[in-house]
């Protein structure tokens, strides 16, 4: 057995090779891909549905029907939902895909059997379907013709107020799903902050402002003269020293957060999505972990959400975990597989590569699952703790305008030690 999210290929290819004349059940049917199938074949037995509702609303084509009919017999099958094709003989497929140009482009799995015993427990449940067939024919098609266009008309009516009536539904959802989402941030929100202002106490702020040395350079937030962002006085406990060039996790008092890299007197860039190299996950240590708090990457994710985690296998994307990172915790949401590749919508649409699949998705999904606190610990490791970024990245980041505010804005910057990690917390300076 083989599956295939297009058939159509293996259909093609499987019967050319047949000796004997095909047997298709589709519900739906478009002259293209039925004749495509049956080229240079002859008396195969097609059974489809024959409902005005069908060719109103485009499902099936009575021109194919009736260009079937030169060379093969079509008969009427109420209540047909099966697709399936077979030579009665050496193969047959079973799926979700009808002989239309529309489930070219669809979201399709079907399956090809070639085993006897397979084939044949197919057969003895479809067999019965097909006994005394009604054959469609070209009066039928005439007949049907002769109303189409207008139920076309009516049934493009009422699609119209089902989908005004759909669209007022979701509308209502997205607000109701909005509001829950800023309720949630709000509260996450909060707490993150509860917790920076407890750390702050034991430290003293620095003034600071965003500038630029001319109109060329890039805007860098550097504290007052005199000053520096590498040594920390302590209200309580012992002096703190940072380090030139290192990054440090950065906190707006938005909450918003990035890691800020330190060169004396200023904060240069702040990159919002770090990138670990492969070994940083141990249960999996091929894998390449990307951390990412860019507001980009957050839309879709569950409420609460303010970090993703991205777990790569080489360039290929293995799974996507959602996470809540509340500076000493971390909460991770349910993982996500990587999305598939979206087929053309249109016939004429170039063809797009298939979106490669890691082996390695279900069981590190399944090893999340059995093993969240050892992930959220490990997550909580890599946002917080201090690094480098190799040769070439060190600039990597947006600029200090961007990420605090415009040129000439005033903040007072502070440290807090949050289990034992450096974190830097900028807010707007009070008059």
């Amino acid at each position: 057995m083989r599956m295939f999210e297009d058939i159509s290929p293996r259909w093609k290819q499987a019967a050319k090779g047949a000796s004997k004349p095909l047997t298709i059940l589709s519900p739906y049917i478009t002259e293209d891909v039925a004749l495509n199938v049956l080229k240079g074949k002859k008396g195969a037995r097609i059974f489809t549905l024959f409902e005005p509702e069908v060719f109103a609303a485009g499902g099936s084509s009575l021109a194919s029907i009736r260009a079937l009919l030169k060379d093969h017999q079509v008969f009427r099958l109420d209540g047909l939902h099966a697709k399936v094709v077979t030579d009665n003989d050496s193969f047959i497929t079973l799926g979700s895909q009808n002989l239309t140009k529309g489930g070219l482009y669809n979201r399709e799995l079907s399956v090809h059997l070639k085993d006897e015993p397979a084939r044949r427990q197919a057969m003895e449940i479809i067999e019965p379907w097909l006994e005394n067939p009604r054959p469609i024919k070209l009066e039928m098609i005439n007949d049907m013709e002769a109303g189409i266009e207008r139920l076309k008309g009516l049934l493009k009516e009422f699609n119209d107020q089902c989908a005004k009536h759909q669209a007022n539904v979701e509308a209502k959802e997205k607000v109701r799903a909005n509001r829950e989402r800023d309720d949630v941030l709000a509260k996450s929100r909060a707490e993150i902050s509860v917790k920076l202002e407890r750390a702050l106490r034991a430290g003293v702020k620095k003034t600071a402002q965003v500038m630029r040395k001319d109109a060329y350079s890039a805007p860098f937030l550097r504290v007052d003269k005199g000053e520096s962002l590498l040594e920390w006085r302590r209200n309580r406990g012992s002096d703190v020293q940072l380090e030139k060039g290192k990054r440090y996790l950065c906190f707006l008092e938005s909450c918003e957060f990035g890691w800020a890299r330190l060169a004396g007197k200023q904060i240069t860039r702040i990159e919002m999505n770090i990138r670990c190299a492969p070994g940083t996950f141990s249960a999996f240590p091929t894998l390449t972990v990307e951390l990412s708090a860019s507001p980009d990457d957050l839309i879709g994710q569950p409420a609460g959400t303010n970090l993703v985690v991205n777990l790569y296998d080489g360039k290929t994307p293995v799974c996507i975990v959602p996470v809540s990172f509340q500076l000493d915790t971390v909460t991770a949401f349910t993982p996500k597989r990587p999305k598939p590749s979206v087929k053309p919508t249109r016939a004429n649409s170039p063809p797009r590569k298939p979106a490669a699949r890691s082996p390695l998705t279900t069981p590190v999904i399944k090893w999340i699952a059995e093993n969240p606190q050892a992930f959220e610990q490990l997550v909580r490791k890599r946002v917080t703790k201090s690094f480098n970024f190799g040769k070439g990245d060190k600039l990597a980041g947006e600029n200090a305008a961007d990420f605090f505010g415009e040129t000439g804005s005033q903040f007072d910057v502070g440290l807090a030690i949050i289990e034992g990690n450096r974190v830097l917390h900028v807010s707007q300076r009070e008059d």
